[in-house]
């Protein structure tokens, strides 16, 4: 299992970056106008979980039963996964 701090006590920009996470975009700097409008569309679709990066954002890699048990004891913190079938490159396979 291997795990990478990627940010603590992040700012809007870390908001922003969870919630675009699916789309592999990253952005450096905040823009006020886009980056505001999508804060403000998560928070009013009750689309919670980006909100939770600000406190810690890890990158876990490990097999599918250890990431399981990660998020079935997880407390106070929030999951974004990034599905395998969205990038052919990312995919592992494991055997035991």
């Amino acid at each position: 299992m291997k795990v990478t701090l990627i940010d603590h006590m992040g700012t809007d920009l870390s908001v922003v970056n969870a919630a675009r996470v699916s789309f592999a975009k990253v952005h450096d700097e905040f823009d006020s106008e886009k980056d505001t409008r999508l804060i403000k569309f998560l928070a009013r679709n009750n689309h919670w979980t980006p909100f939770g990066h600000t406190s810690i954002s890890l990158h876990v890699k490990a097999p599918i039963f250890v990431a399981r048990q990660l998020a079935k004891h997880q407390v106070g913190l929030t999951t974004l996964r990034y599905p395998a079938c969205w990038s052919r490159s990312m995919t592992r396979v494991q055997r035991p």
